[in-house]
């Protein structure tokens, strides 16, 4: 392999994952889109990550135990009917003795005990850092959107203030900014689906927007209206200044849910925590929302504890994370 090849695939990797500079990034895409061996070898790293990524399995049984203890008593009668049967024709000594048996039923129960949850744990790790690949890989392509935008980031357009649907009251669904990036290119639908959650695959063709929740993973700070977001603007909070994490656990089917207000943590990840993306690019694991500009929650608008639809943040540092999809109830 060249050192040619070696370089390729390194700055490939980064970009994949979300951690080259926006510079770098947007030189990889135009390649990507002029050389055809380049792209091949882009998608071959694509699909490798992606094997990588241990799909869902059920938790462990909660009777394993007693299961397993069964499964053994019923070889041991089997064993007993055999050796029965055979005693008639020939004296000989049963295969596994009784306390044989036993000592086999503690290693399997002792395996299971230790490896099970370690298998949990490893999927469990391995999808929440897919997700922040993810979370990365949408960074760069908001902000090489930027670049392309005069420094500002995707929006959705709308006269309309509402994001959440009420009665008749029509809403506009805030992820309509994020599908910009697929619109425009800067990124495929795959990479807006957390890797725990999934979703599945849609045709894009005339679409403004995702078809469904299912579709979109994450959160977006609210983008509506005609106070757009602008990077410059924000320079000096940036990297504080959270603009997406893992889906809102406050807002679900269209509406608003307060019994989360106290501990809201996204259930993308088991409530165990959410990957938060940062207006620098930046990614960080947080296990509590309390990680925007001085501290403040980022799934609620700062001092606001109970939601109609047509809540807005208190000022231009006040991330608040909007539902993932509102239009509609599918």
């Amino acid at each position: 392999m060249s050192v040619k090849d070696k370089d390729d695939i390194s700055v490939l990797i980064d970009y994949v994952l979300g951690s080259c500079e926006v510079s770098v990034a947007e030189t990889v895409r135009r390649r990507i889109e002029e050389d055809a061996d380049f792209a091949h070898l882009h998608q071959n790293i694509v699909n490798t990550f992606a094997a990588m990524r241990l799909a869902p399995q059920p938790a462990p049984p909660q009777d394993l135990i007693e299961a397993t203890m069964a499964r053994i008593r019923q070889q041991v009668r089997i064993s007993q009917l055999i050796a029965t049967e055979e005693s008639t024709r020939r004296v000989s000594s049963p295969t596994f003795s009784m306390r044989e048996l036993g000592a086999v039923a503690a290693a399997v129960l002792i395996l299971a005990a230790v490896f099970i949850p370690s298998i949990n744990q490893g999927r469990n790790l391995a999808q929440r850092n897919a997700c922040g690949a993810n979370v990365g890989r949408i960074g760069t392509a908001m902000l090489t959107y930027a670049n392309d935008n005069n420094d500002y980031l995707p929006s959705a357009d709308s006269r309309l203030l509402r994001w959440l649907p009420s009665g008749e009251a029509p809403a506009v669904s805030n992820s309509a900014a994020l599908f910009k990036l697929i619109r425009g290119k800067y990124e495929s639908p795959v990479v807006f689906q957390c890797p725990a959650v999934g979703g599945g695959s849609f045709a894009q063709a005339g679409l403004i927007d995702f078809p469904a929740g299912r579709f979109i993973s994450y959160s977006y700070q609210h983008a509506i209206g005609p106070s757009r977001l602008r990077r410059g603007a924000l320079q000096a909070v940036a990297g504080k200044m959270a603009i997406l994490a893992d889906a809102t656990p406050l807002f679900r089917d269209g509406r608003f849910r307060p019994s989360h207000v106290r501990a809201p943590t996204s259930q993308n990840h088991r409530q165990t925590g959410q990957n938060v993306l940062y207006l620098t690019g930046r990614v960080i694991w947080a296990e509590k929302p309390n990680v925007g500009v001085r501290g403040n929650n980022i799934f609620l608008a700062e001092g606001i504890l109970d939601y109609d639809g047509i809540e807005q943040p208190t000022d231009t540092t006040d991330t608040f994370l909007l539902p993932n999809y509102s239009r509609s109830h599918r």
